[in-house]
């Protein structure tokens, strides 16, 4: 593994679109250099073939990014219902013990208590869901932008090797 490819080297937790983007990186940073030159030459073939995979890939990695987003606002939602719940079972052991005479200070006490403590846990995992959901979004920009990137630096070095003038290159396709 070069140094280059050093920020891949837990492939166990990269996406597909980010490993195929490794294997993309891998084939321009080892491909032959052109004599005199700062190019390089490259399998057209593969190279597209894998720019075909990463953009057919695109659309899993974004359901996967709103099943998360689904799957954690599903969780906040239900540590909201149990937090109600709490609430509520709290309440109404409060009432019952404050109609036994002398022990409505203590009941007051503890459904504060009890109430403090389950806002607290909620928040503590509206905060551990947010952050984890803007830890995925984040990476997946990351990896959109890289890729965005990428393809224009390479639409770049086709049209300086081809020796493509502004016109030629707006008659290119876009992505």
């Amino acid at each position: 593994m070069t140094e280059d490819n050093t920020q891949f080297a837990d492939e166990e937790q990269l996406s597909s679109t980010e490993k195929d983007l490794a294997r993309l990186r891998a084939i321009v940073a080892e491909a032959r250099n052109v004599p005199m030159s700062a190019s390089c030459m490259v399998n057209r073939a593969e190279v597209l073939s894998l720019i075909d995979t990463i953009v057919a890939d695109l659309p899993a990695d974004l359901e996967r990014s709103r099943t998360v987003i689904s799957e954690q606002f599903t969780a906040h939602a239900h540590a909201r219902e149990q937090a109600t719940e709490i609430l509520e079972a709290a309440r109404q052991e409060a009432k019952e013990i404050a109609s036994v005479s002398g022990v409505a200070r203590e009941a007051n006490e503890y459904a504060t208590a009890v109430r403090a403590q389950a806002d607290e846990e909620a928040r503590q995992i509206r905060v551990e869901a947010d952050m984890y959901v803007d830890g995925r979004l984040a990476e997946f920009e990351a990896s959109l932008q890289k890729t965005s990137s990428q393809v224009g630096l390479m639409r770049e070095q086709l049209a300086r090797r081809s020796k493509l003038d502004d016109s030629d290159v707006e008659a290119l396709p876009s992505i």
